[in-house]
């Protein structure tokens, strides 16, 4: 029956990445569909350029969110057997994270063509590493205040995440045994993959020197 249970906060998880906050916010508030502008995806760096930073920023919140809601979730329900499994005792919070990143890139509600899985895996990685996720947000802010670039912040952010994951492997952790530290290692590879691969056509444009730069609408 834990399975059972387990089974559907995975698909909770994903469901609640799906919802698309970008495009619900944008529709609502500026009643325009954010699809159309920008970058066309519903992640919030194309909210904050096509709504302004106010909405932008309350897309990040929701869409980090949505990666952090579940494993909080379970944490709050006191009930080890929704995220330690097996007799290693492995915890599995990482993988509802993912389950809501995994919505957020192809979300069922509109056609699997979400955003770029930036904010909900931080959201993840907040829930599961706190400070881990404030250290990387700063680097991203200190990448992106010297560049301008999101894409190239995104892209350190999420690199110095899994060179994170992999020197945790090898070093003792009081919350995490070993076996949770390499399902984690396997997760933030999956993650940070699919970021990679969603930025692709960036690092095309940064590369023929044609990425724009990121700047406040009112010096566009």
């Amino acid at each position: 029956m834990t399975y059972v249970w387990i089974m559907l906060l995975l698909l909770l998880s994903y469901f609640l990445g799906s919802i698309p906050s970008g495009l619900i916010i944008g529709k609502v508030f500026k009643k325009i569909d954010i699809r159309q502008y920008g970058s066309k995806n519903t992640g919030a760096t194309n909210a904050v350029r096509v709504l302004g930073f106010r909405y932008g920023v309350f897309a990040f919140i929701f869409d980090a969110l949505k990666g952090a809601l579940v494993i909080m979730l379970v944490f709050f329900l006191k009930d080890p057997s929704l995220y330690l499994v097996s007799s290693y005792e492995i915890n599995i919070a990482s993988i509802y994270g993912m389950a809501a990143v995994l919505g957020h890139v192809w979300p069922i509600y509109i056609n699997f063509k979400g955003g770029k899985a930036v904010a909900t895996s931080a959201g993840m990685i907040f829930a599961i590493e706190p400070w881990v996720a404030v250290g990387v947000i700063i680097l991203f802010f200190i990448m992106f205040f010297i560049t301008r670039y999101v894409s190239l912040s995104s892209t350190i952010a999420a690199s110095s995440t899994l060179l994170y994951f992999v020197v945790r492997v090898f070093i003792e952790h009081e919350l995490f045994n070993l076996a949770t530290r390499l399902m984690d290692l396997v997760v933030v590879s999956v993650l940070g993959t699919i970021i990679f691969i969603r930025h692709k056509a960036n690092y095309r444009r940064l590369r023929e020197g044609t990425e724009l730069k990121f700047v406040p609408k009112s010096k566009k």
